[in-house]
């Protein structure tokens, strides 16, 4: 995915409840997938564009155990389009106990008339 500097990028996720954890970077976006925390932290967008660095970012999902009742859900909108979603009930079902997921975010710069001038 690329974005241009000066826009936001903002994540919705839904279906996380204590199963789930996002990250951008190193910078954990979501609670810590830990048993016993409260799913009413579920179902909320967060602007993640300070956390964006020149270059490439990686976006990173884990899922730990078996779906819950809601699938895990995840829409990356930028400039109030989306970019990215990933959307757990469209995944093939595993044994494995856990899902680990990657893509890359490069944020790049707009690019001026006048910086091309001399070139």
């Amino acid at each position: 995915m690329h974005i241009h500097a000066g826009k936001w990028l903002r994540l919705t996720i839904s279906g996380a409840g204590c199963r789930a954890m996002v990250s951008l970077n190193t910078y954990a976006v979501t609670q810590p997938a830990i048993e016993g925390l409260d799913p009413s932290e579920d179902g909320f967008a967060y602007d993640i564009t300070p956390w964006l660095q020149p270059g490439r970012n990686i976006l990173t999902v884990v899922l730990i155990g078996p779906p819950g009742e809601q699938p895990f859900r995840l829409m990356a909108e930028h400039a109030g389009q989306v970019q990215l979603l990933l959307d757990e009930a469209e995944l093939m079902p595993l044994v494995a106990p856990w899902r680990l997921w990657t893509t890359t975010v490069e944020l790049t710069s707009p690019v001026h008339p006048s910086a091309l001038v001399g070139e």
